[in-house]
């Protein structure tokens, strides 16, 4: 299969866009099992290594926070599943994104290759390595997208950006520290105790 890959954020379009089905199938190709690719405006980019220690640590224990609070509710936590954004059809989809975790709760939208729309939440943890798409590019598609609260975890930055959307307004942008407890907008009655992630942490790893 021969198509443009964007490697390191160097980017060939000398191939042409991809739709999301060719992504996919490029996904299953055996070789590209054990790497890490999103889709972004048609055209597929390697992501580089592989998350640290602290990142697993941080998104195991927001996912189980969550996870144990959505205990008989509708919305489910999921992590590492495949996103397909698009704004009219799931055949028009040029941006396919694998957040660190996300929150859904339109069971249509859950199928077997992955969550396929907005879903209520994107938790990004970042790291030095994917900074600026989480800040840059992945918050301009998320937010464009539909979805309707976007965090980006920086333990290097020590601080967490909280992005509420907007609709056609501008999304409200909140900033946090990991000193602080901070409330899930679409809950409204549940929160994450960061000082707790902080004891988990290696902070000699950073």
């Amino acid at each position: 299969m021969s198509l443009a890959i964007r490697k390191e954020y160097i980017f060939d379009e000398s191939e042409g866009e991809v739709t999301a089905d060719e992504f996919v199938d490029f996904l299953d190709l055996p070789e590209n099992k054990s790497k890490s690719y999103l889709l972004v405006d048609g055209y597929i980019v390697m992501m580089a290594g592989n998350a640290n220690i602290n990142h697993h640590r941080i998104s195991s224990y927001i996912a189980r926070e969550i996870g144990n609070y959505l205990k008989g509710k509708p919305c489910e936590v999921f992590q590492d599943m495949n996103v397909y954004l698009f704004q009219e059809s799931i055949g028009n989809c040029k941006n396919v994104f694998q957040p660190d975790l996300i929150v859904g709760c339109d069971r249509e939208k859950m199928v077997l290759r992955g969550y396929e729309g907005p879903p209520e939440l994107i938790v990004e943890v970042t790291s030095k390595s994917t900074a600026n798409y989480d800040y840059l590019v992945k918050t301009l598609h998320y937010m464009r997208a539909g979805v309707k609260e976007y965090w980006i975890v920086d333990l290097d930055r020590n601080q967490i950006v909280v992005y509420l959307n907007g609709g056609e307004e501008a999304p409200i942008i909140r900033s946090y520290t990991f000193e602080d407890t901070i409330s899930i907008g679409i809950f409204g009655d549940f929160s994450i105790d960061f000082k707790e992630i902080l004891e988990i942490v290696d902070l000699s790893l950073k």
